[in-house]
Parts: structure tokens; sequence; C-alpha cells
């Protein structure tokens, strides 16, 4: 690795509106989650992991749509210069880019084990249940997974903007995993049914859910009485979210070919 690797992990980690949208504001909802809305979950190990998975599949999608809206701006603004750096330093453009891939998922599965970390020891303080993810190598690989896809969307919707010539956009483009992630989010109210699967963002919460509590998934309306729930083929939500994932890579490919960059003068002029 050059030294592009660690500036890029310690750029990320050190960014405010990382820290706060991604870390600070989901450790708030974590609270309300254990100490608010779980006044109502009796203390019984198989509940109160159930909903523990619930809690961390749910807000995982909004940790990580936070986190895609800072990895994407990153690229946004180093778009110019990375032309000049891979062609006068030993950072070739594959290298680039592979250093940048693998930086992004060393910040986000952290991201991701600061949230596992919190919501284990929060569930414990609230229920004196010390509830660990009844698959760790599976929920490891599903949150592998997981950040791959939200770095590939990242990094699709900001080379769009560049290649395009369109940084009037980026204020609403680069925001659109967030705006996803919500939408995703109230599912906690309503039944997706089989539109879970058209929805990556779904499908990560699903495969989650699954690898932390071992039970199937409702596909919305998590607090309804289970005979009432529509329930999630998780294997077809694993092909959908890899299959999303494939087609943005391909794309992403595609679109760094065509990259000519855009100048921070003219981002922070429009």
């Amino acid at each position: 690795m050059t030294k592009y690797f660690e500036m890029n992990v310690k750029s990320l980690l050190t960014n405010p509106y990382l820290i706060f949208w991604s870390i600070l504001f989901i450790e708030f909802w974590i609270l309300m989650w254990v100490f608010v809305f779980g006044n109502e979950i009796p203390p019984l190990e198989e509940a109160v992991r159930l909903y523990m998975a619930s809690a961390y599949g749910n807000l995982l999608i909004l940790s990580l749509s936070g986190a895609c809206v800072t990895i994407g701006g990153s690229i946004l603004y180093s778009s110019k210069s990375i032309r000049y750096v891979t062609k006068y330093t030993r950072l070739s453009p594959s290298r680039f880019l592979f250093e940048n891939l693998v930086s992004s998922l060393v910040v986000l599965l952290i991201v991701c084990a600061v949230m596992l970390l919190s919501v284990i020891a929060l569930f414990y303080s609230k229920f004196a249940l010390f509830i660990v993810p009844v698959n760790p190598i599976g929920l490891a690989g599903s949150l592998l997974l997981s950040t791959l896809f939200i770095y590939a969307l990242s990094l699709f919707l900001n080379l769009l903007i560049v290649t395009l010539k369109a940084p009037k956009s980026a204020n609403f483009i680069s925001f659109l995993p967030l705006i996803f992630g919500f939408v995703s989010y109230s599912a906690l109210w309503i039944d997706f049914k089989a539109a879970v699967y058209v929805s990556p963002f779904n499908c990560i919460t699903s495969i989650c859910y699954f690898a932390a509590s071992g039970e199937i998934p409702p596909a919305g309306n998590f607090f309804a009485p289970p005979n009432s729930q529509t329930l999630v083929d998780v294997n077809l939500a694993l092909i959908s979210l890899i299959a999303w994932t494939v087609v943005l890579i391909v794309v992403d490919v595609l679109l760094l070919r065509k990259m000519r960059g855009v100048g921070v003068e003219e981002i922070r002029t429009t």
C-alpha cells in the first residue's frame, strides 16, 4: 500500500460528517431503541435477540447511508487531482481505485463494528442479557458485502456527476443513499412484500437480521403479529444484493474510463 491508503483511512475516520451522521447520530437512536422503544420488550433472551437484530439491521442502513455521502464526496472533490496524481506518482489508476476501495471498506467495517459493540453493550445494560450474533461469520460476510455495495453505490453516484459535468446536482445526488436508507427504514411499519428484493437496502437489513438472530426476517411491519407478516427468502435477498453490487461495479469501471474530473472551484461555486 502507498501513503494514500493510510491518509484516506485517517481522513475518513476524522471527517466530522461521518463521525456525526454515521456514529453519533446512530448512537442516539440505539439509545432510543433500547431505553425508550424497548420498554415493552419482555426480558426474555429470544425476544431480546429478535428485537436487537431488528435494531441493528435497520439502524445499520442509516449508518452506512450516511457514510456513503462522505465517501462519495471525497471522490468528487478529488476527481480533478486524481488524474495528475496517478500520472506523476507511483499511484496508478488501478492502484488508486484498489487502495480507495480497501481503505473505504476498512472505515465502513469499523463503523459497523462500533455499532455492533454499542448495540450489544446497551442491550446488556438494559436487559442484563449478553446477546451476541447467532452466526458471527455469516454476519461478518453480510457486513462485508453490504459495505462493498455501499462503496460501489457512492462511487457510481459521484462518478456520474463527474462524467456528466453536473456539479450542480452534487448536493442532491450525493444524498440519495440517505434518502433510500430512510425509505428502507420505513419497513418497520410497512410490509414491503416482494418489493423487498428490489431494494438493496432492505436486502441488507434482511441478511443482517438473519445472521444476527438466526430467524427468517419479515419483509416489513416488524412489530406486527408474526402470522400477519410476509417473510423474506434470505437466499433471494442475498442474490439480489450481490447482483446490485456486481452491476454497480461494472458501471463504475465504465464511468472511470470516461472520467475527466471536476475542479474544486467549479463545485464550490455552483
